[in-house]
């Protein structure tokens, strides 16, 4: 007995066969694992192509402009044309519900599909749904982009920043101008803007010396306190002698290229017409101010040094006494031929890294081209992003200076800023002269109007500060804000981008070509009005 207990023990016990019996007691599970799993990615990978299919579908019947049947048979076309790429796919059924409003259009689109399937299709359907809606705005359109043109974008950086701007515009032809009216302007910033292109009026400029600050750089300390407090410095000059900007390109018999500096506040950082009532409301013309040395060839790059001689002195005395001097303007030669106004990107003379001009808003997409073509950059100056919004900001105003846009009303037109720069706002140049830094929008940093600081980084703050207030109104008008960083994380613009922005997704930070372009092209897209929300 114990002995065939034993025997029994070592049946038991011997392994040979167990791999055997034991496959053909797992194979019915492990067969139905490995079909559940195909049959499961199968129909995870369908429902992806089927909703990339609606997506499409939906997107192009939303852009379709005219009536519902011919939107329906677009939806049927398209969804038809992505799913044959898929002979594994066959569409059961499709359809499109469709909402049309006053200034708006939503779409529906619905679409089921079956897919062959090894195992779960002995137990459930093998059909995939998928829904996709989109919401086009047919409110009409008014987009000003305001551009970087600085120094440090470089030729590859306006290279870049070119193709990038005209891949924003190729992004919205998807729009039907004969339903819904598109306007575009440019704003080419350095320190200051070009306003004389495209719907100049010299009714804008104060060419008389009306205005608080025109002059200011030729004037002692003395006569600015008596200039604020009255007004004017009858007392110290006739109209024909004061050294207002318009007089002093008459007395170098230079030109003014059409660039101004930045109004006084309150009137830098907001939209108020320009009124010969109120002359401190006028743009001053932007004028270079000779700096002491004598004449050179070629303008100057240096942070610390002076940078823009372009007539020989014809006084003697400090720096600062040169520096106001009006004499060598009426008894010195300029020579025009070496300041570069137009081809840049070094210049030198009164209309010193001026940039390419402004386009007002239109509905002509070409002229936006042409200026988008037409842009460089301008060493020298340094940066103003605050001056950069503030035109962009005008643009959209319907009030002077430029009166193309409609006005502020969110049910019948969309206002799109877009706002773009590759660097802080900087006061560049000339650091360790008495004027504390180049000339541009408002003057040299000596001249104390930039919040009362002749330093570099409390001008930076101060501007920081005024762009961020901008920011603020310019939303509150119901305008839409994009910001666009391009080579650069300095931390100071990167918060302040980040909060200009209407919301998160409207920031950008593109590090090379392809990411700029990339992201001038997905505002193009927002811009266009036809967006998914499912």
């Amino acid at each position: 007995m114990l002995r065939r207990f034993g025997e029994f023990g070592r049946l038991l016990a011997c392994e040979r066969g167990n791999f055997g019996i034991m496959m053909a007691v797992l194979a019915p599970t492990l067969f139905g694992a490995a079909g559940l799993a195909v049959d499961y990615t199968n129909m995870a990978r369908a429902r992806v192509e089927l909703q990339n299919s609606v997506d499409a579908a939906v997107l192009a019947a939303s852009r379709k402009t005219s009536s519902v049947a011919d939107r329906k048979t677009t939806y049927q076309q398209t969804l038809s044309a992505q799913l044959a790429a898929n002979p594994d796919m066959t569409l059961a059924s499709q359809s499109i519900d469709l909402k049309i409003g006053i200034n708006y259009i939503e779409s529906t689109g619905h679409a089921s599909a079956t897919i062959p399937l090894m195992f779960i299709g002995k137990f459930m359907p093998n059909t995939v749904s998928v829904t996709a809606s989109t919401y086009f705005s047919t409110r009409d359109i008014e987009l000003a982009i305001a551009l970087d043109n600085t120094g440090s974008m470089g030729t590859g950086g306006i290279s870049a920043l070119k193709s990038a701007s005209h891949a924003l515009i190729d992004a919205l032809s998807s729009i039907d101008t004969s339903t819904q009216s598109l306007k575009v302007g440019l704003v080419p910033f350095v320190t200051a803007v070009n306003v004389n292109g495209d719907g100049f009026d010299a009714s804008w400029i104060d060419t008389t010396g009306k205005g608080l600050y025109n002059g200011w750089t030729f004037l002692t300390d003395a006569q600015r306190t008596k200039r604020k407090s009255s007004g004017n410095n009858n007392s110290d000059f006739t109209a024909a002698t004061y050294p207002h900007h318009s007089n002093l390109f008459a007395w170098s018999k230079t030109t003014w290229k059409g660039c101004v500096e930045a109004r006084p506040a309150p009137y830098n950082t907001n939209v108020d017409a320009p009124d010969p009532a109120k002359p401190n409301t006028l743009f001053v013309p932007y004028f270079a101010a000779d700096e002491p040395g004598n004449r050179s060839s070629a303008g100057g790059n240096s942070a610390t040094a002076f940078n823009n001689s372009w007539l020989n002195d014809s006084v003697s005395g400090d720096d600062a006494s040169v520096q106001r001097s009006t004499a060598k303007y009426k008894s010195e030669t300029a020579v025009t031929k070496d300041f570069k106004d137009t081809t840049g990107p070094l210049t030198l003379g009164p209309n010193r890294a001026c940039p390419t001009p402004i386009v007002p808003l239109t509905s002509t997409l070409s002229k936006v081209n042409t200026g988008i073509d037409a842009m460089q950059y301008w060493n020298g100056s340094g940066t103003n992003i605050a001056e950069g919004l503030a035109w962009g900001w005008r643009l959209l105003s319907p009030t002077a200076p430029y009166t193309e846009a409609a006005d502020f009303d969110t049910e019948k037109v969309s206002k799109i800023l877009v706002i773009m720069t590759d660097g802080t706002n900087v006061s560049y140049g000339s650091s360790s002269t008495v004027n504390k830094s180049d000339y541009g929008s408002y003057g040299f940093l000596s001249d104390k109007r930039i919040n009362s600081t002749t330093t570099q980084s409390d001008a930076e703050a101060y501007l920081n500060t005024s762009t961020a207030s901008m920011c603020t109104e310019i939303k509150k008008l119901g305008i839409e804000v994009y910001t666009v960083l391009y080579n650069t994380t300095a931390s100071s613009v990167v918060t302040m981008f980040t909060n200009c922005a209407t919301r998160k997704e409207n920031f950008f930070m593109a590090s090379d070509v392809a990411s700029l372009k990339s992201a001038f092209s997905a505002i193009g897209q927002s811009v266009s009005g036809v967006r998914l929300t499912n």
